[in-house]
């Protein structure tokens, strides 16, 4: 409205001057204008105000037409609104439809959402269940096409390492984790999910000069699990190829840390007793406990079946006299006496042990001493005593 203003002010001004200034001068001039047989005159003030006429004409049609346009591109985005608004309304039903198990609607639903930003959440859900569904390769397919959206990279990659991983492709998982950036690298899922396929993989000396590193996004329990995983694999891998004799020179070259950490002394120990070395286990176990049962190594005593196992026996008796409510020393006790064949003192701590707390295990191994004696019907009674127990 301010140009259309301007523009008549100008055109009244230059009228004004056209019609004062031949009236002054006394001559108005004329103009013609031929067009083949047609001839057109005019004084020289209307040929003026036909062409300041003409040009406030042009602009005003201009100006509507840009506001024909606009109204026309603002229609073109009301529409797209539309249909934004029913993408997500298909996300929305898709997400509710995963949650409530009804993986038919949903993947229907999902399947309207792939022209709207999500940030590749629709992906991921579709991924999820095709999952569910076992169809692995749509999985596949969706789980790349979530990993171009940066926000659901880390969820895509870890989700495609798991199918990887369902198929025993666990180099192929491996190396989609290496793919990550390096900050990607550090979410607790990746180092969790890497951590166990290289485990899955043998790679125990990787695992380990990881491990220090991923401390902080693992769980303090999940550490000390792991800690003690590698410890078994390796021991394990070394007995199994070279055998107890190289296991023992192995340890013995450990840093000093590493074999007075409870996990790796408890991976060892069970790795003397799975190669038969129980003389070599109890003499360990009674070693390190000197102060006190060690929760690591504590529970391997049940494990060891030594004709001498004396040294075991003293150390337990020494803590009951301490403590002489603990069921699990009398129970423990009771295991090693048995496992030893002096079926008098496992019977008695057994008895002991039962009177405080009736447990399954302590149940059945008074079956066992009441069946090397011949008593079958105490044996049996104990038995479907013992049974009728949770384990």
């Amino acid at each position: 409205m301010k140009w259309l203003a301007i523009a008549l002010a100008v055109l009244a001004a230059f009228v004004v001057a056209l019609i004062v200034g031949p009236m002054l001068l006394g001559d108005k001039g004329y103009v013609l204008i031929s067009l083949g047989s047609t001839a057109i005159e005019m004084t020289v003030i209307s040929f003026c105000i036909l062409v300041i006429g003409a040009v406030i004409a042009w602009y005003v049609l201009s100006r509507f037409v840009v506001w024909a346009l606009s109204l026309i591109t603002g229609s073109h985005k009301w529409f797209g609104t539309l249909g934004e608004r029913k993408r997500k309304r298909a996300f929305y039903d898709g997400l509710h439809a995963m949650a409530s198990g009804d993986f038919e609607s949903a993947q229907k639903s999902l399947s309207k959402t792939t022209n709207g930003d999500f940030e590749g959440v629709n992906y991921l859900a579709s991924a999820q269940i095709a999952l569910a569904n076992n169809d692995l390769s749509k999985a596949r397919y969706f789980l790349v096409q979530a990993s171009d959206f940066p926000n659901a990279k880390v969820a895509a990659t870890v989700m495609h390492a798991r199918v990887d991983m369902a198929e025993e492709k666990y180099d192929a998982a491996l190396e989609k984790l290496d793919e990550l950036e390096e900050k990607e690298r550090e979410n607790k899922q990746v180092v969790q999910l890497k951590a166990r396929i290289l485990a899955k993989l043998g790679k125990w000396q990787v695992l380990q000069d990881n491990l220090s590193a991923w401390r902080k996004a693992l769980p303090k329990d999940d550490y000390t699990a792991w800690s003690q995983r590698i410890a078994k694999g390796k021991f394990a891998e070394i007995a199994s190829k070279q055998g107890a004799v190289e296991l023992k020179s192995y340890w013995e070259t450990l840093p000093r840390k590493l074999r007075h950490d409870d996990a790796y002394r408890a991976a060892y120990v069970q790795q003397l007793l799975d190669q038969g070395m129980h003389a070599d286990a109890q003499q360990l176990l009674v070693e390190w406990q000197k102060r006190g049962p060690n929760s690591a190594l504590f529970p391997l005593f049940t494990q060891l079946n030594i004709p001498d196992a004396s040294p075991s026996l003293r150390l337990l008796e020494s803590w009951i006299k301490q403590d002489d409510e603990n069921v699990e020393l009398y129970s423990t006790l009771g295991q090693v006496a048995f496992n030893s064949g002096d079926d008098v003192l496992a019977e008695k701590a057994l008895l002991k042990a039962t009177k405080m707390k009736s447990r399954k295990e302590d149940l059945l191994l008074l079956s066992a001493i009441s069946e090397r004696q011949q008593d079958t019907a105490t044996a049996l009674q104990l038995y479907k005593e013992g049974q009728q127990l949770a384990g």
